[in-house]
């Protein structure tokens, strides 16, 4: 009877114990961090019948081991233990992969400063970054307190570049090239110079060069080359022509190109300047009708020809032929009248500081002038008429006129030795020494003047 009655105690004592119970379980991981893509090992160990994961970054599994491969982040773990009788128990852990990113304006240009940019994942300040390219180390830099870095390097080979770090290393970046194209027009382009076009791309394996050279609808060269190419411009005529150079890259790098315009011209005159071209410079100004010397030779009644030219084509009053004035010259503004009645008369444009000496309605000669500059004073507008010639130098209160036109009061159209490209006398219409007798001797008394 005794033994009968403790088997029944020893029954009532373990029923309670597996019935209810809350299971145990604990965590084993492995490895709890390291760089992204990372594949952890999860073993749940306990007393439980089943065991659900969820990974923290919405994957799950079932059973005591599993496995399972985290992006770049900070994660928790969990594990549920289901007892047989539906009692529960949980646990965590913390799983960290580490991710570095690199991203770079693509394509770099070659030999230029590129910042490299990119973050640790999950941040975490002062953690050094080395920048490696295809020949190897190239800057380092630290992340900041939010993770992000920044590195400054030059670009000057094609290829895969990655950031490395304690933590980890980036996927690799692979930067395309753009080279450097150096392209130039060498010499003047005066007619009958040597001219050349020279090109180069660096570096010297980057490709090659075509080149197309057009004439208007002519094509003169379409030819392919190496790095570098000198090619001779024909300056024979004057004429312009379009320059196309094209990299044509090898892998890794990327095609640039460039456009030129160049231009055979005539040379650049200066006062002092002499020989034919000032002739021929003279000749094309005398077609225009400005008042032109004949000699070959840029003297200071060459100078006014040019101002006169400039003020009526709205160039910049330099006094110099250069490339844009023979350009203006080759398509010139025409000097024209503002006035058809009486068929000949004088026009003084106070706005472009010319004298239009108008025969038959049509400009015949087109004179540089000097009109009021002087701080209170002013030259009259409206229509006048020539009521006094005075030959020689005339004495006035502002000084002496010379072969003076006077078309109203005292004032006057006249000779002086200072006839500067912009406004400057006391009121009167100021002409070139040179050109007060001719307009003395064709101008008569009573012929209209407008002053506009």
């Amino acid at each position: 009877m005794r033994h009968g009655l403790l088997s029944t105690v020893a029954f009532l004592i373990l029923v309670p114990a597996a019935s209810g119970a809350t299971p145990v379980v604990t965590i084993q991981v492995s490895p709890a961090a390291g760089p992204a893509p990372l594949t952890v090992s999860f073993v749940a160990a306990g007393d439980a019948s089943a065991y659900h994961w969820d990974f923290g970054d919405g994957g799950s599994a079932e059973g005591a081991t599993v496995h399972h491969t985290y992006a770049a982040g900070r994660w928790t773990a969990t594990v549920t233990a289901r007892s047989s009788t539906g009692e529960t128990a949980t646990q965590t852990t913390i799983v960290t992969a580490y991710g570095l990113t690199l991203a770079v304006p693509n394509p770099a240009r070659y030999g230029r400063r590129a910042v490299f940019q990119g973050a640790l994942i999950p941040a975490e300040g002062n953690v050094a970054v080395t920048l490696n390219g295809p020949r190897g180390k190239l800057a380092t830099g630290r992340t900041r307190a939010d993770g992000a870095y920044s590195i400054v390097a030059r670009v000057r080979q094609p290829g895969a570049y990655v950031a490395t770090s304690v933590r980890g290393s980036s996927t690799p970046l692979v930067v395309r090239v753009a080279p450097k194209l150096v392209t130039k027009l060498v010499g003047s382009g005066i007619r009958r110079s040597a001219y050349f076009l020279a090109a180069r791309l660096t570096p010297a394996g980057a490709g090659g060069l075509a080149v197309t050279i057009t004439q208007g609808t002519r094509t003169l060269l379409d030819r392919t080359f190496g790095n570098h190419v000198r090619v001779k411009l024909d300056t024979r005529e004057l004429t312009s022509f379009e320059v196309r150079i094209a990299a044509v890259p090898r892998p890794g790098y990327v095609g640039v190109s460039r456009i030129l315009h160049a231009n055979v011209v005539l040379p650049r005159l200066t006062l002092g300047s002499r020989g034919s071209e000032v002739a021929r410079l003279g000749s094309r100004l005398r077609r225009l009708r400005y008042a032109v010397p004949t000699e070959p030779s840029f003297d200071g009644r060459m100078l006014d020809a040019v101002y006169a030219f400039q003020k009526v084509n709205r160039l910049p009053r330099t006094g110099v032929v250069d490339d844009r004035f023979w350009r203006a010259l080759d398509n010139p503004r025409l000097a024209r009248p503002r006035f058809a009645r009486p068929a000949s008369h004088l026009e003084v444009n106070k706005g472009l500081q010319v004298l239009y000496v108008v025969r038959g309605s049509r400009v015949a000669l087109v004179v540089p002038i000097s009109t009021a500059g002087v701080p209170g004073t002013y030259t009259p507008v409206g229509r006048f008429a020539v009521y006094r010639k005075v030959v020689g130098f005339d004495p006035s209160p502002l000084g002496t006129l010379y072969d003076p036109l006077y078309f109203t009061g005292g004032y006057a159209i006249h000779g002086n030795p200072s006839v500067p490209p912009y406004p400057a006398s006391h009121g009167c219409v100021r002409v070139p020494m040179w050109m007060a007798p001719y307009l003395f001797r064709t101008v008569a008394f009573g012929e209209t003047v407008y002053v506009y």
